[in-house]
Parts: C-alpha cells; sequence; structure tokens
C-alpha cells in the first residue's frame, strides 16, 4: 500500500459524477428499474447543484451519503471499473463530507465492509480488485486517520481468509511506523497486533508463514512491555495468548528469545511460563508430569493446546539434544528408541521428521543400526553447551596438531623409504 492517496475530482458537475456511479450501480437492478433509478438520483443531483450556495453544501452531502449507502459492493463490470467507481465516491465523500464528522467515518467504513467482508461466500471472488480498492481507501484518508486502522484490518482479515498474504508484505513491514502515526488508543494497537499474528497462523496462510507469525507474536510481547499505560489483567491475558500462540506453531522450535522478553518474566509462576521453559530447556519427561498436573490439564484445555502436538515437539527437541551431544559422531537406534519411548522399528520415521524440522542433519545406517549426525541445533545455550564446545575444539585442536605433526614428518620420511629401497634393488 502506497503511504498516502490524493484523491482529484475533475471540474464535473456533481449530477455528472452522481450519473457517472449510478449507471454502474444500476447494473445490480433489473433492467427495467434501472433508467428510473439513475434519472431520480440524477434530478437530485441537479437540484443540489443549483440550489442557492447557502443549501448547496447540505444537499451535496445528502446525495453522496444516498450513493455510498446505495452501494452493494461489486457489481457487473471489469475490475478496472469497479476501481474506478470507488474512487469516485470516496473521492466525492472526501469533498463533500468534512473528514470529523462521523458521516465520513460511516461511508467509509461502509465501503469497506461490501468490499472486504472476509465471512462473505463471495470473499474470495475478484479478489485482487477487493484488495486494490481496500488499499485505496486506506490511503485515500489522512496519515494520523484512526479510520486507518479499520481499513487495514478489513484487508488483512480479507487477504488472511483467502490465503494472500503475500500482498500484505509491503503493509506489515511499514505496520510499526503506523501504529505510532494512527490515533488510537493503546488498546488498540494492541489488538491489532495480536490480529496480525493470529491472521499469519490461519490454515489458509499455510506453514511459509511460521517464522513471520513468530515475529509478530514476539513484536507484540515486546510491544507490552513497553506500554505499561495497559491494565496489568490486559497485558497479562494478552501475554499468555501470545505465548500459547507460539507454542501452538508446528514448525517452530527455537523460543528462547521469548523468555527474555519483559512481560514474559513477569509472568511469574504463571503456568504458561512453566510450560515454555520445558518446552526451551526442559525434556519429554518434565512435560509429561507438568500435564498430568491440574495445573497443567487446565492450562492446557484454557488455551487449547493440543497434548499430542506437546508431546510430538518435545519428542523431537529431545532427540535433536540427543544429537546434538554426539555431531560428527554415530547415535545408535536403541539411544534414539529410549529418548523417544518408542520402538526401534519407529526411530528412522523419527528421525526423518527431526531432520525435515531443520533441527538435525545427518545419515541413516540400516546396516550399523545409526545416525550420523552431521549438524544439530541448540535448543539453549547455556553453560552445559560452552563446556561442551570447549571440549570439542580441544579435540580437534589435538587432532590438528596431530595431522601437522605426520604431515612434517612426510618430507624426511619419503626420501628415506626411497633409499632404503634403491639400496635393497642393488
Amino acid at each position: 500500500m502506497r503511504p498516502d492517496l490524493v484523491a482529484v475530482l475533475s471540474d464535473s458537475s456533481l449530477r455528472d459524477h452522481t450519473e457517472e456511479c449510478t449507471l454502474l450501480l444500476s447494473r445490480s437492478f433489473p433492467d427495467e428499474q434501472r433508467p428510473e433509478w439513475v434519472e431520480t438520483f440524477s434530478k437530485e443531483a441537479l437540484q443540489a447543484d443549483e440550489a442557492p450556495e447557502a443549501e448547496a453544501p447540505a444537499k451535496a452531502r445528502d446525495i453522496v451519503v444516498k450513493l455510498v449507502q446505495a452501494t452493494p459492493g461489486l457489481v457487473e463490470g471489469t475490475d478496472r471499473e469497479m476501481e474506478g467507481l470507488f474512487n469516485l465516491l470516496m473521492s466525492l465523500v472526501a469533498k463533500y463530507i468534512q473528514e470529523d464528522d462521523e458521516t465520513y467515518a460511516k461511508c467509509f467504513r461502509h465501503l469497506a465492509r461490501v468490499v472486504g467482508d472476509a465471512s462473505s461466500p463471495t470473499a474470495s471472488e475478484r479478489s485482487v480488485v477487493k484488495y486494490r480498492i481496500l488499499a485505496n481507501l486506506f490511503n485515500t484518508l489522512s496519515t494520523n486517520s484512526p479510520l486507518r486502522l479499520e481499513m487495514f484490518e478489513t484487508l488483512l482479515a480479507l487477504a488472511s481468509t483467502n490465503g494472500d498474504m503475500d500482498f500484505m508484505e509491503a503493509a506489515l513491514q511499514t505496520l510499526p511506523t503506523w501504529l505510532t502515526e494512527w490515533d488510537v488508543s493503546m488498546e488498540e494497537k494492541e489488538a491489532c497486533l495480536a490480529r496480525v499474528a493470529e491472521a499469519l497462523q490461519t490454515e489458509e496462510c499455510g506453514p511459509e508463514y511460521v517464522d513471520k507469525a513468530y515475529e509478530y507474536e514476539l513484536l507484540h510481547l515486546r510491544f507490552l512491555s513497553g506500554e505499561s499505560s495497559l491494565s496489568k489483567d490486559r497485558r497479562v491475558m494478552a501475554a499468555e495468548t501470545a505465548l500459547a500462540n507460539i507454542l501452538r506453531l508446528p514448525k517452530l522450535f527455537e523460543m528462547e528469545e521469548v523468555l527474555h522478553v519483559p512481560v514474559t518474566t513477569e509472568l511469574g509462576a504463571s503456568p504458561i511460563l512453566t510450560l515454555l521453559k520445558i518446552v526451551v530447556g526442559g525434556t519429554r519427561a518434565d512435560y509429561e508430569a507438568w500435564a498430568k498436573s491440574s495445573e497443567g490439564g487446565q492450562t492446557l484445555q484454557k488455551l487449547s493446546l493440543s497434548d499430542d502436538e506437546l508431546r510430538r515437539k518435545m519428542r523431537l527437541l529431545d532427540l535433536a539434544s540427543l544429537c546434538a551431544r554426539s555431531v560428527s559422531s554415530e547415535v545408535s537406534y536403541e539411544d534414539m528408541a529410549k529418548v523417544l519411548d518408542v520402538p526401534v522399528d519407529d526411530v528412522e520415521s523419527w528421525v526423518i521428521d527431526v531432520i525435515r524440522a531443520g533441527l538435525v542433519s545427518g545419515k541413516l545406517s540400516q546396516v550399523t543400526q545409526s545416525f550420523r549426525v552431521y549438524r544439530s541445533t541448540y535448543r539453549a545455550f547455556e553453560k552445559a553447551q560452552w563446556e561442551l564446545l570447549e571440549q570439542r575444539l580441544t579435540q580437534w585442536q589435538s587432532s590438528i596438531q596431530k595431522l601437522l605433526t605426520t604431515m612434517s614428518q612426510a618430507p624426511t620420511q619419503v626420501p628415506t623409504a626411497l633409499a632404503d629401497e634403491a639400496q635393497a634393488t642393488a
């Protein structure tokens, strides 16, 4: 979406503009009703054009409001005609109605609603021109207009429903700046960030938006951290919901960063924070013990978290942790089965899943019943990981030193061997 859009009307009369609109809008009526409907509007617009200077603005305003209210959405016509129609309507609203007039807001809301109703059975039809019209509505409004938030959220809901979030990419990048400009409350800004994060997690958007969803959940949490004007109850509830959404992301496994966001630490003994800490640094056994507790069970139900999905995630994380301790070496099927708590026959499918998740890379060997680990992701990098890294670096240093010693001895060993061979031949 462009930063702004300047509406420019030609020097035509209100009657001319009205006829241009009604000729298109009348296509939603039966053929026999169209001429009379168009003529009625045309006569009223002519009266407004010819009214005394003191009365003309009010009459013109009424005509524009009636035109907007008569707009049912997209009608029969090309995409170019529809975009032109709505551009003309919003230009008429901007010309004849003051922006601080509540009617101005009602007109824009009506136009946005009839075009961008995400719950409509026809939401996916002619989606491209709908996105353009909604973007034009947004851009027509002044930079600080609170209506921009409503237009943005209408467009967001429609694009998310249709799985077209690519269209929103530039807008999402600019959203943090817009939030500082829009004349809306902190509660509305917080709710907007929450809706963006949730929109990116819809089934229609697909798994490719996991990283972007996580990015906005983090942005949401940081906003909560820096906005003390929000009530404590709202901050806690919003933070818990954001953490639940993060834990629900199917392909997200690295979330240590969330633990360091201030509003997260403020949750204290909250069950959802306990669960997050388990996912970041605990084991499947830790999770199962937590889930079996009354507190854990209630939390899963309250926040609609799937116990099966979390168990699967913990198994994959446990397997990644096991592999992280064995980089450049083999892990036996038996050891992996023990960590996963599954039969040995099921190990290979779990290894394939953990590779697909991007947590490890390596090579399976059915002959040796082992997995050669090339790389593994650490869930958290703390003292134990630093100590393991130091141990590996020491081993590598020793191996390299031995190699250098062998290479330095090679030039003297080869001539000696050749001399011995020559003497034996002679």
